[in-house]
């Protein structure tokens, strides 16, 4: 029972929410006095509000090793961007054992959790060994990933990924050779084996990921789609992320990566394009009337020199928005939302260009929030994202008394949320009704620390 619950785009006192813990899951939402049951268990949040748990929608959990490893660049090269810094993740993909990816992908898992991430879509192109050989188990590396997410209690969509080319028309570059995804029908038997393996997981959902058009064959799209579609999964894939991605589609096909995929019969509401920071208006409304996700990684576009997503333009077409960490220069929503507002502001010299009417008023943190928590969901096919009855039980605890917060009021604390406070405020995250952080700790942070540290120390880049 906390002091203030988040629903419907503000935030309400003397509400609390009811838990149906065995099956994770949210039974009542509504006045305390209404949901007082004799023997029940209460549980008070003093000074908390309670949100409901963040979504990132696109993750390269194995990448958190490169922070603060790339940012520098010779003093004998004029520039450093998206296509210097590969090099340098290239390096990273081609050193991990199993092993490594398993204590990588739980510190950066636990990290979320942490900030208050309740679900994560691990966009996994790592597929083999170091020498670019199947190993013995075609699904290890992908089992090292759910285990780790489930070993610190996240819930996770792994988002298979199809990576065949190199370039479009272009063989894999040696250095791509972990990625590899070479057959078709070897992909989609792989992608079989990995829904069976899982069909009963609680905490898991499969998807497939067509890596982009630079990494997939034109002509296995329709089929990509059309396999997931049969068994109603999402369908997720890097789109116009670098001008020269969108260069290299036009000069193959004639036309830009979004005309591509309509062409191609991809664009549904299942669909997600990650990124899209380089699509014209006709491909912004081409999105919005597919009913397509968009899931923009502001903090890493911003690290990469990507560019700025066209969040306004995407919204005024109806294509719905996510957030993601991708490459983990920063893990914190609060973060990721705020740039989305934040860019806009800066590319429109204008405040305030985010908005739902709300009170007569058009507010920048509803819109913000959303993206947040229910635009993700969404994204990861997951029923999440919402405080309501029947939704997924992901909640996230707000520390009302952080120093980022003082002064607020029920009135201005989304505000604060969604364009000031960082992840700090978190104190406590249920996935599935079952509290994984508890004031700001988790149980296996010690020992996961330490393995990560163990790996990065022994991780060399040029």
């Amino acid at each position: 029972m906390p002091d203030l619950v988040y629903r419907g785009g503000a935030f309400h006192a003397d509400t609390a929410v009811e838990v149906d813990a065995g099956a994770g899951r949210i039974l009542r939402v509504g006045p305390v006095a209404d949901l007082a049951s004799p023997g029940a268990a209460v549980e008070r949040l003093e000074a908390r509000a309670l949100l409901p748990g963040f979504v990132n929608a696109h993750s390269h959990a194995f990448q958190r090793l490169l922070r603060g490893r790339t940012q520098w660049r010779p003093a004998s090269v004029p520039h450093a961007d998206f296509w210097s810094w590969r090099e340098a993740m290239y390096a990273a993909a081609l050193a991990l054992s199993p092993e490594d990816v398993y204590h990588v992908s739980r510190f950066c898992f636990l990290e979320m959790l942490r900030a208050g991430y309740t679900a994560v879509g691990e966009f996994h192109y790592l597929h083999r060994d170091p020498d670019g050989r199947r190993y013995d188990d075609p699904l290890e590396l992908a089992q090292r990933v759910v285990a780790a997410a489930a070993e610190v209690g996240i819930r996770v969509a792994l988002l298979n990924v199809c990576y065949a080319a190199g370039g479009i028309g272009k063989p894999l570059l040696p250095e791509q050779r972990r990625f590899a995804t070479p057959e078709l029908d070897g992909f989609l038997d792989d992608s079989a084996v990995l829904l069976e393996a899982y069909a009963k997981e609680s905490l898991l959902t499969i998807g497939l990921a067509p890596h982009s058009v630079r990494a997939v064959p034109r002509d296995w799209l329709k089929e990509l789609h059309a396999w997931a579609g049969r068994r109603e999964l999402v369908l997720h894939m890097h789109v116009a992320e670098q001008a020269a991605e969108v260069e290299e589609c036009r000069a193959a096909y004639s036309k830009p990566p979004v005309e591509l995929l309509a062409e191609e019969g991809v664009l549904d509401t299942r669909f997600t394009a990650v990124h899209a920071t380089h699509i014209s208006l006709e491909e912004a409304a081409r999105l919005g009337g597919a009913g397509a996700g968009v899931c923009a990684c502001p903090t890493t576009e911003r690290d990469l020199g990507d560019g700025i997503l066209p969040a306004e333009e995407l919204v005024g077409a109806g294509a719905a928005l996510a957030i993601g960490s991708d490459s983990q220069a920063v893990i914190d929503p609060f973060e990721e939302m705020r740039l989305l507002e934040y860019h806009e502001r800066l590319r429109r010299l204008r405040r305030v260009v985010l908005t739902e009417p709300r009170n007569g008023r058009l507010e920048v943190a509803p819109a913000l929030m959303h993206a947040g928590t229910a635009g993700g969901a969404r994204a990861l096919g997951i029923d999440a994202g919402r405080i309501e009855p029947g939704a997924l039980a992901d909640l996230v605890a707000i520390d009302l008394a952080h120093p980022s917060l003082a002064g607020w009021s029920a009135d201005t604390l989304a505000a604060m949320l969604a364009l000031s406070a960082p992840a700090a405020v978190v104190t406590d995250v249920w996935v599935g009704g079952r509290r994984r952080i508890e004031q700001g700790r988790h149980a296996a942070e010690a020992e996961a620390a330490a393995a990560f540290r163990r790996v990065a120390a022994q991780l060399a880049l040029p």
